[in-house]
Formats: structure tokens, sequence, C-alpha cells
């Protein structure tokens, strides 16, 4: 839920002269930013305590980002005590910023560069927070090997009569495409092979899609074929998937 809302309770006394009572909650719901939503381990609830600190989501972000891609993330970080005082420590990079609210509570905003090379990177971030004490935030961030992910990455239809395909066009190949980290939209399929029908579905638009395959019985021809199926994304991406059938003329 993303918008505003307005729920009304009755609340009944056994005061006669108040036997019912109105409660109305109004709220404003905010969508989540969405780093928070790459976090795998955001507590979006409640943040986690660390000594005399709350940080919301998470002390410890850990990010699954696109390779090649920037990204910010903001941390809140609210002391039990209002007079508390934090500070970057000396050594932090410039890409990192702490703010604070008329309210007293710490905004800590972390810029992260492109990383073209996969893998997972631990990077630690410490904040002074006066009488030597510190307070440690841990941001680990992994860099997927492959992000666009098809499966199954050959997709064998098997044997099948012309006569059969005449009478029931065959429609059990599938192909799945998602996207593990970030957002895409499928702009075309195509096959090598013409006979072929392509048929997309979305799963979970922006990140999951199925392809469904189907033979044209009108184009189709006795023989052992092999081709590719190719994906066109929005981001100008294309993935080929091999793809085989054998037809027999019987």
């Amino acid at each position: 839920m993303k918008e505003p809302i307005e729920n009304h309770y009755e609340l009944y006394t056994n005061d006669p002269r108040h036997k019912t009572i109105m409660f109305t909650l109004v709220a404003d719901v905010k969508p989540l930013p969405e780093y928070a939503r790459l976090m795998g381990n955001a507590d979006i609830g409640y943040g986690e305590k660390v000594g005399s600190f709350n940080v919301w989501p998470t002390a410890r972000p850990a990010l699954s980002l696109e390779r090649g891609k920037p990204a910010s993330i903001s941390l809140r970080i609210k002391p039990d005590d209002k007079n508390a005082a934090l500070k970057l420590a000396a050594d932090a990079p410039a890409s990192y910023r702490l703010s604070r609210n008329a309210s007293g509570v710490y905004w800590l905003d972390i810029s992260i560069e492109p990383i073209n090379e996969p893998g997972a990177r631990a990077i630690p971030v410490l904040l002074d927070a006066g009488d030597g004490h510190t307070l440690a935030v841990k941001l680990t961030v992994t860099v997927a090997a492959e992000n666009l992910i098809v499966t199954p990455r050959e997709l064998d239809l098997g044997q099948v009569a012309l006569s059969s395909l005449i009478a029931a066009p065959l429609r059990n190949g599938r192909l799945g495409v998602r996207k593990l980290v970030g957002s895409f939209h499928i702009k075309s399929v195509s096959s090598t092979l013409e006979f072929l029908k392509l048929d997309q579905q979305t799963i979970v638009d922006g990140s999951n899609y199925l392809i469904r395959v189907g033979v044209k019985p009108e184009l189709a021809k006795a023989g052992a074929h092999t081709g590719v199926i190719r994906i066109e994304t929005d981001e100008g991406q294309v993935i080929e998937a091999p793809v085989k059938l054998v037809i027999s003329g019987q």
C-alpha cells in the first residue's frame, strides 16, 4: 500500500454516557526506497539496534547490485540520547555524507561507484560517537556474474510427427527469462526457425517473464531442425537460447 489511508474503528464500552467511541487512524504510507528492496537483510519494521543507536533499515546492509551501475543508499540513525553527537571517522571516503535533522536523527548517505567485477565486497564504515566510542556500519555489496538468466539454457522440443502437428500443434516449449537485480522489459522475441510460434507472458512485470514456444504446422517441414530463440531487452541486450526439434514425415 503506497497511498494515504483512513481507517475507522468502533470501540464499545460499559459507560452508558459513551457506549461507542469512534477511533480514526490516518496515515500517509510512503513507498519504500529502491535501495531498501535491494537489501536482503533489511528489517523494514524495526531497523537494528547497535549500542545506543537504532539504524534503519539495518546496520549491516547487504546489497545486490547490477554490474557497472552506480548506487546510493541512506541509513537513518536514531540515538537514544537526543544530545548524542555523531561524526564520520577521519578516514571516511568523500562519497559518504552524514547529516542531522531538527529532531536529532542522523542520515548517513553512501554513494557506491560502478563495480564491473563480479563478487562480494565488504565496506566498513566507522562513525565517531564521542568519548572514544564508535558506531560500526558494515556494508556488503555483491555483484552477480550473471544477472539476466534464461532457463533452460537450451530448449529441446523433442521429436514429433508432422501429421500430429497438423492435428494438434505443439505447444509444450517454455523459456523463463528473469533478472536477479534491477528491472527490464522484453522488447522483442524472434527465432531463426520461422515455423516456431512465440508467445510472451508476464509473470512479474519488470523482472520475470515466460515465453511459450509452439509450432506453426503450416510452415513446418520434416527434418532435424536447430536454431536459436533471440530475446531483446529494452536495455539493448540480446540473449540467444539454442532450440532444436526433430519432425518426422510420418
